[in-house]
């Protein structure tokens, strides 16, 4: 099925005396940018909340702007977007990619929402030479393929990143005797909790860090509290869970249900949505998560209220990442100064980028430093590892007790 929507305004003539006429009458009319989206099927709340709002509002803020500067024409030129439903059908995503490539000519094509579907679009955009900055996918194997997929570049924290700091956090208390050291962890048995559980497995190895519980859950699970009464029985100082939005709802509540609020608790993707700060309201206090933006980078409280006035509703970090990455390819359009798609991927890899919720540089197609681990501190998501980082915030600790 398919939904094209136009959002453009008329172009804006810059330095046109500078420029043959001639010029400016090749420049295109606008810039058509594609992508596919899961926009039914049970993973398109997180797709529409993410990414399809993202494209949407960043498309209305360069309309309104007059659109991308091309110094080649010597003018702005407004952005069309084209769209597919993949109807979370993974197998469905490789197939609308390369249409929008083949019959829609689309000039560039944005990345869809969650690993598996960003892991199914990576051959066909870099097949077709189209660069993408997936902002929404984080394995094993994305390391390991990056340099057979020069033209992806992965802006999310990877599962070694990302639970390395974790690791080492608990070493240090209990190095320091403020803990005992005792980890028990949980997680969804697909790809991504599947990696981060094994990469903090690793990570508490190398530590020396002692895991007393390891344990996986199927996706869809509706009861959760035999694993949570399991784990708090062995008296772990930190409990992690690699739980995708609707587990991490779950996993939360029936924490509070047990009484079952160790000092570090950890909680994956969704635990920084809004649904999770409305659900637990103070109870989110000293909850940690993967990922994080730094709430002071430049532009992020503007960018903050054009989202709630375009969209009246509360804000995940996740959603800020997702325009950082559209920032980006907007800067390395401008730089390139033309739509010719090797002059932007060059661009992008040696580049280095101020967004609204990072300063971006890829290393091997890896953004370098990103974010890997956050805290709900008061009634804001921060950034807390790594440690060095600008914007980082000290770690809250012990969490306080449910």
């Amino acid at each position: 099925m398919r939904r094209r929507t136009v959002l453009r305004r008329g172009a804006s003539l810059l330095a046109a005396g500078s420029l043959p006429s001639v010029a400016r009458a090749q420049a295109p009319k606008v810039i058509r940018i594609g992508y596919v989206l899961s926009l039914s099927g049970p993973n398109a709340p997180g797709a529409q909340f993410a990414a399809w709002s993202q494209y949407r509002l960043w498309t209305r803020d360069v309309n309104d702007s007059g659109g991308i500067m091309l110094k080649k024409y010597g003018m702005k030129v407004p952005v069309e977007l084209v769209d597919y439903d993949d109807r979370s059908q993974i197998e469905e995503v490789p197939r609308l990619v390369e249409r929008l490539i083949l019959d829609d000519k689309v000039d560039l094509v944005l990345p869809p929402w969650g690993t598996a579907a960003n892991l199914a679009a990576a051959p066909v955009l870099n097949g077709y030479g189209y660069p993408a900055i997936h902002h929404a996918a984080s394995a094993a194997r994305i390391a390991q393929r990056a340099p057979r997929w020069p033209w992806s570049f992965w802006a999310l924290v990877q599962p070694g990143p990302a639970t390395a700091p974790l690791s080492a956090m608990v070493s240090t208390l209990a190095g320091e005797g403020r803990i005992r050291g005792r980890v028990a962890i949980m997680h969804v048995a697909d790809q991504t909790g599947v990696d981060l559980a094994a990469a903090m497995q690793d990570a508490c190895r190398r530590d020396g860090v002692e895991v007393v519980y390891v344990q996986s859950y199927p996706l869809g699970v509706s009861d959760l509290s035999p694993h949570i009464r399991e784990a708090a029985a062995l008296g772990p100082d930190a409990f992690l869970a690699f739980s995708y939005p609707a587990d991490t709802l779950l996993v939360t509540g029936q924490s509070h249900e047990l009484g079952f609020s160790p000092p570090i608790y950890y909680t994956g993707i969704g635990t920084s949505s809004p649904v999770y700060a409305a659900k637990f309201g103070t109870r989110k206090n000293g909850v940690l998560m993967l990922g994080a933006v730094d709430p002071a980078a430049r532009g992020q409280k503007a960018y903050r209220e054009r989202y709630q006035a375009m969209f009246s509703r509360g804000l995940d970090i996740c959603a800020i990442g997702a325009y950082a990455t559209l920032q980006i390819l907007q800067k390395a359009i401008e730089q390139a100064g033309e739509i010719d798609r090797k002059k932007i991927r060059e661009t992008i890899a040696r580049g280095t980028f101020e967004t609204v919720a990072d300063v971006y540089n890829f290393k091997d197609q890896m953004h370098q430093n990103a974010w890997a681990v956050g805290q709900w501190q008061d009634d804001e998501v921060v950034g807390v590892y790594p440690a060095d980082k600008r914007g980082a915030r000290p770690l809250l600790f012990p969490k306080p007790k449910w």
